[in-house]
């Protein structure tokens, strides 16, 4: 992956570090694939990187080889289908058949996560979190009292696959005593954990669809997955106002169609074109942040300090969040999607 000459790097000049946030989003998570190509074409590079679900998978083979992820996650993504992340179509269809009758008992999930793990054991560029080239964190749900937490170290499979435990789908997944399920579930789209791990601005990428479907579900798993949809809508939006005038926030487009099913992965190849080109034009209009306002930021980021409301569960892996960038970034003119 070589870079693009004709398109400056827009945030070279915000403040370090610079956290990459990938979300969750099942087989929407393709997207992030186009977006990561047209951040390193416009050299973005961060210093550390947060993911929930697939976007901790995502994120974990970025991390460890930055140059070399977008081959790697386009191999990963065009070979992945239902059946190798959830055992088979038939098994899963009998399964949600199975709940919809009443006739799981003592099941903690539908499917075996077997499939999944050996999906992620298969492509895994590294055992552990820590050798990865880029600081990373996994975030993950403590299915006992419902926070977020971030896994920093440790061994990357069973985080990976504790981040993308679907409740009611795959089992919680037991690391050091404690059960896991989706960091989805409190941490969709994870810009409180990356503060918490050390950012200082954040670029999002969000596998998610820009917008509601326009139309109500016909089916019971429908409405189901309409109201996670909405609850999951809601989670981002409360983050993202409570960071803004705080921290330097850029969301690349969100692509992903409002009829594409997060359990669908036949349709990768069109994600990934679309967040590619998508992020890429965006990119390439954003105005370059001056190294003034840079230092004005600086110079003013103790008018935020104060008691720390970002920082994970007591028990997180987590590095002490920065002094905080202060409003004087809104002096910029900020395009859409770009929060100062």
């Amino acid at each position: 992956m070589t870079l693009d000459p004709t398109n400056p790097n827009p945030v070279a000049n915000w403040p370090r570090p610079l956290g990459f946030v990938f979300s969750g989003g099942g087989a929407y998570g393709a997207t992030q694939v186009g977006m990561i190509r047209a951040l390193v074409q416009a050299g973005i590079t961060p210093d550390l990187v947060v993911g929930t679900s697939v976007g901790a998978m995502n994120g974990a083979m970025y991390a460890a080889e930055p140059m070399l992820a977008v081959e790697r996650l386009t191999e990963v993504w065009s070979s992945m289908r239902k059946s190798g992340v959830f055992g088979g179509r038939t098994k899963f269809g009998t399964a949600f058949s199975a709940m919809r009758n009443g006739l799981m008992r003592n099941n903690p999930g539908l499917v075996s996560p077997e499939p999944l793990r050996k999906l992620l054991a298969a492509h895994l560029p590294a055992e552990r979190l820590e050798e990865l080239r880029i600081p990373t964190a996994v975030v993950v749900t403590d299915a006992l009292v419902g926070r977020p937490k971030i896994l920093a170290q440790g061994l990357i499979g069973p985080a990976l696959q504790a981040s993308a435990a679907i409740p009611g789908i795959f089992p919680p997944v037991k690391i050091e005593g404690c059960f896991y399920i989706d960091g989805g579930v409190s941490a969709n789209v994870p810009i409180r954990q990356a503060i918490s791990f050390g950012a200082r601005s954040v670029v999002v990428l969000d596998a998610n669809p820009p917008s509601m479907p326009g139309t109500l579900p016909q089916s019971t798993i429908g409405s189901v997955l309409h109201a996670s949809m909405i609850m999951l809508r809601n989670q981002r939006a409360d983050t993202v106002d409570h960071m803004v005038g705080r921290h330097p926030i850029l969301h690349l487009p969100q692509v992903t169609p409002t009829t594409q099913s997060s359990f669908d992965f036949d349709n990768s190849a069109a994600l990934i074109d679309a967040g590619f080109t998508n992020a890429r034009e965006f990119l390439s209009k954003l105005p370059v942040l001056t190294d003034g306002s840079r230092r004005n930021a600086e110079s003013n980021a103790s008018a935020d300090s104060g008691p720390n409301d970002d920082q994970d569960d007591a028990g997180s892996q987590a590095m002490p969040p920065p002094p905080t960038a202060s409003s004087s970034y809104r002096a910029l003119p900020p395009p859409p999607s770009v929060r100062l």
